[in-house]
């Protein structure tokens, strides 16, 4: 799977508007014992269902209750890591946060670890 394939697939994890669906999306591109380690509230999340449960989170208050979008802005690849820069953007087109994540994929292309970093300049 191409970096771009994986990042938009891994971004529809997050941006997904029904959840059931989204959910469908994270038990497809992590792996069950997946972890996800979380800057900003300086959290590790376990397994894909308590990630999926984060993802809610997130989604229901900074997608739809702030109207924030997620793009990425850059997508590198080096062995079995893939980095991908994010900004968020507000409703009026402002760029308001700025990340990276570090992605660890298994054999099957499944993440097995993700190390996100919020508040980059």
């Amino acid at each position: 799977m191409s970096t771009t394939t994986f990042a938009q697939r891994y971004l529809q994890t997050w941006t997904e508007p029904d959840q059931a669906r989204r959910h469908h999306n994270v038990h497809a591109v992590w792996s069950p014992d997946g972890r996800m380690a979380v800057s900003s509230v300086n959290a590790t999340i376990s397994g894909a269902d308590k990630i999926a449960e984060h993802i809610d989170r997130v989604h229901d208050d900074v997608i739809v209750g702030k109207g924030m979008t997620f793009s990425y802005t850059q997508q590198l690849e080096a062995g079995d890591a893939t980095l991908l820069s994010s900004a968020v953007t507000a409703p009026d087109g402002t760029v308001v946060g700025k990340g990276a994540d570090v992605i660890f994929r298994d054999g099957k292309g499944r993440v097995t670890a993700a190390y996100m970093f919020q508040g980059l300049e």
